[in-house]
């Protein structure tokens, strides 16, 4: 289960995006700039499934080919797929996805949502033109399949999307789908919000003025989800009139336990998997802009609140400079502080509060050599010192295991 954010910081017309990927918590998940065609000649994904590789891969195939590809894309992906929970492409059009639970569940055959959100990264260049490019999937193509790294979970999709100017909610079931414009701040989860307050939407929907979430959306799953508990709880906090990039990561991070005894219901928006709850914040994403160009944050490490968020510059120095650049550093790199988790897990609680304090300390310093580049827009030099970010972040992992062997 899933949590996807979007404020306009007071003052601005500058967003602040961010999300939780909540998966299961043996699922790695992958940092990657990528072009349109990688893993479309041959697959990349270095972890497989044989449901995903018999039945949604050649569909997302099919589906590729009949689409144009422009647009490179910064992406965190479960390795065993082509698609990506999240992502920025070079254009800034930023994307998030949520599985919703309609009454009707969809069929085993069709793009995942996660399919779905890479393929229009690589081809909208604006928030509008991806909720539009999305519909033209779903029309064509459908949305359907096993979405899930163990057992089978099937869902519809909602999406967050955001360029640097404009913003949409869109949700959907089957083939059917509506959109309503973000003024100032919105959030979704693992549930239905949009009823009759939608501006775009597919012919029928249209033309009926449907109120969307009344008629599709199951009354039954969100007591399990939590999902409108946990919707309603990302719009209130985030409604605070000083929302900024501290503020966006302390949501990201809350959990109704504490650092040394984490809550494990499905009530908090950083999630840690126990008993029948089987959904792990695996991966974290920030993205905010600043006069249009945006700067990136992923924690490339589950639950945020053991880790810091790395910077990641999205410009074509780093397409081509970022070792994320390449598969062979970026699943390893995932692969290992997924397994490093379980010892800050299995720790002590007071070690664990030290854990989280190190990580907001090495968070800290790396925002300060990446900010003021960023800001200046010296693209060159910000892809460098994001780069050197990752220095910062291997000495905060030496730091955890020291703190873990002192306690």
């Amino acid at each position: 289960m899933c949590d996807t954010i979007i404020v306009k910081q007071p003052g601005t017309n500058s967003w602040l995006f961010a999300k939780n990927s909540d998966r299961d918590p043996g699922e790695v998940q992958i940092i990657q700039y990528c072009t349109a065609t990688e893993g479309l000649e041959q697959s990349t994904h270095p972890e497989h499934r044989k449901y995903y590789e018999t039945l949604q891969y050649p569909q997302l195939l099919q589906a590729a080919e009949s689409m144009d590809f422009h647009y490179k894309a910064l992406i965190s992906r479960p390795a065993w797929m082509w698609g990506a929970e999240m992502g920025i492409n070079e254009k800034g059009v930023v994307i998030g996805n949520e599985a919703v639970f309609a009454k009707r569940p969809p069929p085993s055959q069709g793009l995942l949502g996660m399919d779905i959100l890479r393929l229009t990264l690589h081809t909208a260049s604006s928030a509008e033109e991806a909720v539009h490019n999305i519909a033209n999937l779903l029309k064509t193509f459908g949305q359907g399949g096993n979405g899930s790294y163990s057992g089978t979970l099937r869902y519809h999709n909602s999406f967050l999307i955001a360029d640097p100017t404009t913003a949409f909610v869109m949700e959907t079931a089957a083939t059917r789908w509506v959109a309503r414009k973000v003024e100032q701040h919105a959030s979704i989860s693992n549930a239905y919000t949009i009823e009759d307050d939608y501006s775009l939407g597919d012919s029928l929907t249209i033309s009926s003025q449907t109120n969307f979430s009344k008629t599709y959306a199951s009354k039954i799953h969100p007591w399990f989800t939590k999902g409108h508990q946990r919707q309603k709880l990302t719009h209130t906090l985030s409604s605070d009139s000083f929302m900024d990039w501290e503020a966006m990561a302390a949501i990201l991070r809350y959990n109704e336990g504490s650092v040394e005894s984490l809550d494990h219901s499905m009530r908090s928006i950083c999630m840690d998997a126990k008993g029948l709850v089987m959904s792990r914040t695996t991966a974290s994403m920030i993205a905010e802009y600043h006069e249009g160009v945006p700067l990136v944050y992923f924690t490339g490490s589950p639950i945020p609140i053991f880790n810091p968020f790395i910077p990641f510059a999205l410009s074509p120095e780093a397409f081509t400079t970022s070792p994320f650049a390449e598969l062979s550093f970026g699943y390893p790199f995932a692969l290992q502080r997924t397994k490093n988790l379980e010892a800050v897990l299995s720790t002590s609680g007071l070690a664990r509060k030290h854990i989280a304090d190190a990580a907001r300390v090495t968070e800290e310093h790396m925002r300060a050599m990446v900010e003021p580049l960023w800001r200046a827009k010296d693209h060159a030099a910000l892809a460098q010192a994001c780069v050197a970010c990752l220095a910062e972040e291997e000495a905060f992992r030496t730091t955890v295991h020291a703190i873990i062997d002192e306690f």
